[in-house]
């Protein structure tokens, strides 16, 4: 059986939630804004969140087992229209080199273009490989254009939205 890739259910919750804390175990990066959620608080979130983003395993051999996942969200560009972002994709270390990488994307690609999304935004740590050779058409935004991708979290996302955090001091 080869490797294949499907939405993400909710008999999938707990072995996602192990490779989530496997990547926060073994992946470099920095240090998470909040607890890991409960395997139900994370299945809560990622299928039924509104609006859901797009949740996809790797299944393969043997017997079904997950070896990855992705995650998007469906985000708008006024210039282009809708367009997925990719925020996560991994695949545990042992797995890697089996083009799961490669079939996830594809994937994820797939899902932009049947949700009629005008691009697919992919963010990536640093120089970027990605698990395929970028086919034409592929721009790197902070090369072309100049674009860097930040985040704002916790506090400093309640601060610039004039509000304060959870417990946190006025």
């Amino acid at each position: 059986m080869a490797w294949g890739v499907r939405a993400c259910t909710q008999r999938d919750c707990a072995r996602l939630r192990e490779m989530v804390r496997d990547w926060v175990t073994l992946e470099p990066g920095p240090e998470p804004e909040r607890e890991l959620p409960s395997e139900e608080a994370l299945c809560r979130e990622l299928l039924e969140g509104q609006p859901p983003p797009v949740v996809l395993v790797a299944v393969g051999p043997p017997g079904g087992a997950l070896g990855g996942f992705a995650v998007a969200s469906w985000g708008f560009s006024t210039w282009r229209g809708p367009d997925l972002r990719l925020g996560e994709l991994w695949v545990p270390p042992p797995l890697r080199g089996q083009g799961i990488e490669e079939l996830l994307l594809r994937k994820v690609a797939q899902v932009a273009v049947a949700g009629g999304g005008s691009q697919l935004r992919v963010e990536a740590p640093g120089p970027w490989t990605p698990p395929l050779p970028p086919p034409p058409g592929v721009t790197d935004l902070a090369r072309a254009e100049g674009w860097r991708p930040v985040t704002f979290g916790g506090a400093t996302m309640a601060r610039l939205g004039g509000t304060h955090p959870p417990g946190g001091a006025p």
